[in-house]
């Protein structure tokens, strides 16, 4: 399945940071004394202190504008496991921040509100990039608000690059020119040219990314039934070129079995050259973690036989168990934590302001949740406070008016990449694994999985 974001183009946002909450049931979030308690998703862990105290910073501002509202911040990060029997007995929060591959699901069981109303009355509302809110809408029902978006492409080390005698401002755009690169890396500076990363289910994620960049497909619909559809010429070309790479180049270095966190910590200490990611999304932990941002480059997700790139985002939608009373200030919320920052420019300008000032990084590239045109209002007003080397982003960003964006799969996604982790850490791992022998295993049990959904 592919879905062209028609107007999703790159443009410099003040990056916000938040991470997923922890829920507490509806029965604690009624209206007493006139007061609306609502629980939202979103408050930073404890181990993230700035983060955390400008999410409580602004609950203490919110809740001054409104008196009528309570909101109880939580950092349980978005589980299907966790989160379906929460769903169920009704113990999850009033506001779900959850990925964009689970809207689908959540409609379709009536496990979240619909919020037209609401969010309808909105003025930014019509504003609102329709691709993503395509998403999050049914028959003319809105059940979900974005936060925001994310394209993969290439992070690479600039600093490496010059090192090995490859030109800092001209990444790879072929996984052709991605294989020569990373040897050259490995061969000249010792370092690993191409990381990878295949636990907690990316090695599926990154197997899913390379095949459509390959111009294939993970599942397909006939009939009104999903099946795998990826077992192919596409994922084979990924798992040929993993196998050269790890056992004939010998660029991919023999730490293959890591997270993305993990991947993070040795990109941001100069020991890998490039890897695939979203350069937006993981440029604040990378300077977190001591990278330099003067070495920080982000490039195009390299092509084969396609012409694609994964895309994903960030989504809140309403507990279907909330009153209207919490739904109406949990749109208020929504509205004051994730839409006005990229909308309304005294609020982007507030954001920037306070952010540059922690040393968070400001004027991050990112994919708009709004139109071109509120897109680059705000990024005008948030110009004088960027701190970020937007420059070195140059290649990213312009790709993506070029890549078709295509999301996750749209059913069992993270099943679907627990499937195929195995898959990427045998190829990576065993010099003598069978790539067909794999994606036919694969095969069999992500069709097992679909079955389960239908």
């Amino acid at each position: 399945m592919r879905s062209h974001f028609r107007s999703l183009s790159a443009c410099a946002l003040v990056a916000v940071l938040t991470v997923a909450g922890a829920g507490c049931g509806q029965d604690a979030e009624t209206a007493q004394g006139g007061v609306t308690t609502i629980t939202v998703m979103g408050m930073p862990a404890a181990t993230n202190a700035k983060g955390r105290k400008l999410f409580q910073d602004q609950v203490a501002a919110f809740e001054k504008a409104n008196p009528g509202i309570k909101v109880v911040g939580s950092d349980m990060p978005w589980d299907v496991k966790t989160f379906a029997p929460m769903l169920a007995g009704g113990s999850a929060p009033t506001v779900l921040r959850v990925p964009l591959t689970e809207p689908a699901g959540l409609i379709e069981r009536r496990q979240v509100a619909d919020i037209t109303k609401e969010a309808t009355a909105l003025a930014e509302y019509r504003s609102l990039n329709p691709d993503i809110m395509s998403y999050v809408t049914r028959n003319g029902v809105t059940y979900g608000l974005p936060e925001k978006a994310y394209a993969l492409g290439l992070a690479y080390n600039r600093a490496l690059f010059a090192k090995a005698g490859l030109d800092p401002d001209k990444p790879p755009a072929t996984w052709d020119d991605v294989r020569a690169y990373a040897k050259q890396i490995k061969d000249k500076t010792g370092a690993v040219g191409f990381g990878e990363i295949t636990t907690n289910n990316s090695g599926g994620w990154h197997l899913t990314a390379y095949t459509y960049s390959e111009g294939g497909s993970m599942i397909e619909q006939a009939g009104g039934r999903w099946t795998a559809a990826f077992n192919g010429d596409a994922a084979r070309r990924v798992l040929d070129r993993w196998r050269a790479m790890r056992w004939e180049d010998d660029s991919m270095g023999g730490n293959v079995l890591g997270k993305q966190e993990d991947m993070i910590a040795q990109f941001a200490a100069g020991k890998i050259g490039m890897w695939v990611t979203s350069p937006s999304d993981i440029y604040p932990t990378y300077v977190t973690n001591g990278g330099k941002p003067e070495d920080f480059g982000a490039g195009p997700m390299p092509q084969g036989a396609g012409s694609a790139t994964l895309v994903g985002g960030t989504i809140h939608m309403v507990n279907a168990k909330a009153t209207p009373e919490q739904r109406a200030a949990a749109v208020k919320w929504i509205q004051y934590r994730y839409l006005r920052p990229n909308f309304d420019t005294e609020a982007a300008v507030a954001t920037a302001k306070a952010a540059a000032a922690d040393g968070t990084p400001v004027g991050v590239p990112v994919l708009p949740i709004f139109d071109q045109a509120t897109a680059d209002k705000i990024y005008k007003a948030i110009a004088p406070h960027a701190n970020v080397p937007q420059d070195h982003f140059a290649a990213y960003v312009a790709s993506l008016g070029s890549l078709t964006f295509t999301p996750e799969p749209q059913v069992a996604s993270q099943e679907i990449y627990a499937a195929l982790d195995p898959v990427a850490q045998a190829v990576l791992t065993r010099r003598d694994a069978d790539p067909a022998a794999l994606l036919a295993d694969a095969e069999t049990r992500v069709n097992a999985i679909l079955g389960k959904q239908q």
